[in-house]
């Protein structure tokens, strides 16, 4: 009789600390689930800034190449005007021989 007694109690324990080790299995899921998520989020927003860095730096070489390259082509274009300059007033043929 005091085996069936036990029996008796013991089935609702067992059921309740199987349904309690279910219940802290999905809380426990749930958890890993929104720290995955919130890991994905915070590895999209380094991401992000990395790349946005990367472009940033980018732009600015881009910049850096325009401005040398404007820099050499204006200086080309002064020594350009200064030579036909230069030539528009040397004379071009020996002086009194127009005809």
């Amino acid at each position: 009789m005091m085996h069936t007694h036990w029996m008796k109690c013991l089935v609702p324990m067992a059921l309740g600390v199987a349904l309690l080790s279910l219940v802290g299995c999905e809380a426990a899921e749930q958890s890993a689930q929104k720290l995955a998520e919130e890991a994905k989020k915070e590895a999209q927003a380094l991401i992000s800034d990395s790349v946005g860095e990367v472009v940033n730096e980018v732009n600015r070489q881009v910049d850096s190449l325009q401005e040398s390259t404007n820099r050499a082509l204006g200086k080309a274009e002064q020594d350009e005007q200064s030579e036909s300059q230069e030539n528009e007033s040397e004379p071009t043929g020996e002086p009194g021989a127009e005809t």
